[in-house]
């Protein structure tokens, strides 16, 4: 970062009195210690605004005009940021309002931190507007939240870039031993970069790890690998007018496999797609909600639905299907997406995610002999590991991208170790990478 530049960095902290309590005071002490110990302190202006509630965020970016916001709090797994209301209780604030907040201020704002547990889904949301966004994709503890703080901060004060310091922020936590250094995560859009901004990009002489681990479903179709032959396979049986279930263990790359093949099925299949996450639905409205929407037809279910649907085609699909065994679902909407979804030219054709086969996952669907209403209609498709030729062909196209190059005994040790399972291998991979990276 420029010398003349002075960076502000709004602080924002909540611990609700009902919420999980955190080292909030700690992670911000630390935090301003890196900063002052840095020989570019002058570069950076540590603005805190404490005990948060939600008609203090706008006003605090008004009041301090940020290019970096760093929220230090509580998470809910459904991806709420808790804040707190007038009596210091929590007040969560889903994804989608919170980004349409942060689309407000694209032009200030290049990077936001959530120093939260379940906080990527709100990240993610956010990184639509904002050209850095951090969060976590699973719980964090205390010491790794602090630890990452202080690697972030101590390397941006050291004047590297957001994605460097993100890559130490991770480094810092591996380093005080704690197994969460996988946790966070960072959504790039180097698009929303305006012209002559701050030095927020990685430098050409700085190395980027092409192993850092991705959780969930991976969307960018040139960091997609290995699945050809599955989805080849996949687009045949949907031609021929058969549903189609995705059956694997979970972190396999179902979801990632799913939303490839949804790129594809306009070219291919000549169908709109329709991509929904049961994880982000919580119950059957919404479901309903959600596909009409999505297909742009009036919010409707049953006989209604049918008719909407009668001139659409449309390849609906759906991950984590295995939701639909939750409360809040019936057996109801499996008969209806099954009764849409025969016959070869029917206005449905589905495609599902699941980690057990269906009649397994449906198991009430069995009662007086009767069959699952999907498993009827949908061939499963078993998702395997990766095989030795498939691994080698992965790591070989990684490391293209770098000047390292991992022996054959290593190699080896990681077709071994990770049994041909892509996020395990992913996590091996980044593993041996960074004892190349830490000797240079």
């Amino acid at each position: 970062m420029n010398g003349d530049v002075s960076v502000k960095i709004l602080f924002l902290s909540a611990d609700p009195c009902d919420g999980t309590r955190r080292r909030l005071g700690q992670e911000l002490r630390d935090i301003k210690e890196k900063l002052q110990l840095a020989k570019a302190r002058g570069n950076y202006q540590l603005e805190q605004r404490d005990s948060v509630h939600v008609e203090d965020i706008t006003q605090a970016i008004f009041d301090v005009d940020p290019e970096i916001i760093h929220f230090s709090g509580y998470g809910k797994n459904t991806g709420e940021l808790c804040f707190e209301n007038k009596v210091g209780q929590i007040q969560a604030i889903e994804p989608e309002a919170l980004a349409d907040m942060f689309a407000l201020f694209t032009e200030q704002v290049n990077c936001v931190v959530l120093n939260a547990c379940y906080s990527e889904i709100q990240a993610k949301a956010i990184a639509e507007h904002i050209p850095f966004v951090i969060g976590m994709n699973d719980t964090i503890g205390d010491e790794a939240a602090i630890a990452f703080a202080v690697g972030f901060y101590k390397a941006l004060a050291a004047k590297r870039s957001i994605e460097q310091a993100y890559k130490f922020g991770c480094v810092e936590i591996r380093l005080q031993g704690i197994s969460e250094h996988l946790t966070p995560v960072i959504y790039v859009k180097k698009n929303l970069i305006p012209d002559g901004t701050l030095n927020l990009t990685v430098t050409e002489n700085l190395i980027t790890n092409p192993f850092i681990p991705q959780q969930g479903r991976v969307e960018d179709p040139q960091l997609f690998f290995g699945r050809e032959r599955e989805i080849g396979r996949i687009f045949e049986v949907l031609n021929i007018g058969s549903s189609v279930a995705l059956i694997g263990e979970e972190g396999i790359g179902k979801s990632s496999l799913l939303w490839a093949i949804c790129q594809q099925a306009e070219t291919r299949l000549k169908r709109q797609q329709v991509f929904l996450d049961l994880n982000l639905l919580h119950d059957e409205n919404e479901f309903y909600g959600a596909l009409c929407y999505e297909v742009g037809i009036p919010e409707s279910k049953g006989y209604m639905l049918s008719r909407n649907l009668r001139d659409k085609r449309v390849l609906l699909a759906i991950d984590n299907v295995g939701k639909l065994t939750w409360s809040g679902f019936t057996r109801q909407v499996r008969d209806q997406l099954r009764g849409l979804a025969e016959g070869r030219d029917a206005s449905l054709r589905l495609i599902l995610a699941a980690s057990e086969p269906l009649d397994k996952l449906f198991n009430d669907s069995q009662d007086n002999g009767k069959t699952s209403p999907l498993a009827g209609i949908c061939q499963e498709e078993n998702i395997k590991p990766w095989d030795e030729t498939r691994i080698r062909a992965f790591i070989a196209s990684r490391l293209a991208m770098t000047s390292v190059r991992f022996t054959e005994r290593e190699i080896v040790q990681l077709i071994q170790e990770s049994g041909g399972h892509p996020q395990k291998l992913m996590r091996l991979c980044d593993r041996t990478y960074l004892r190349y990276i830490e000797g240079v």
